[in-house]
């Protein structure tokens, strides 16, 4: 429930926030409330000190996989599905 004070710029970030299971961009909190980066950045500030809202980071690309094994992945995985096309393809 939105708290008493909160503006109608307030509750159309908090709709979003409830009714998703996966933290929403801040990005398309904005775009989804017709404003900007910077005036969302201020509400979800007011609606997170007294606990309305959590804010997580996003995962520093140092912390991301490695580039080149997702490529092997995605090869991989391709290659098992052209096997199993193949496979598929031999009956009779």
């Amino acid at each position: 429930m939105p708290p008493d004070w909160a503006s109608p710029a307030h509750r159309t970030l908090i709709e979003p926030c409830r009714t998703r299971t996966e933290p929403q961009p801040v990005a398309e909190l904005a775009a989804g409330a017709d404003l900007s980066v910077g005036v969302v950045r201020v509400l979800l500030g007011n609606l997170l000190e007294p606990g309305h809202v959590t804010v997580s980071r996003p995962v520093p690309p140092a912390q991301l996989p490695d580039e080149r094994v997702l490529r092997d992945v995605i090869a991989g995985l391709r290659a098992l599905r052209v096997s199993n096309e193949s496979a598929h393809c031999r009956e009779g």
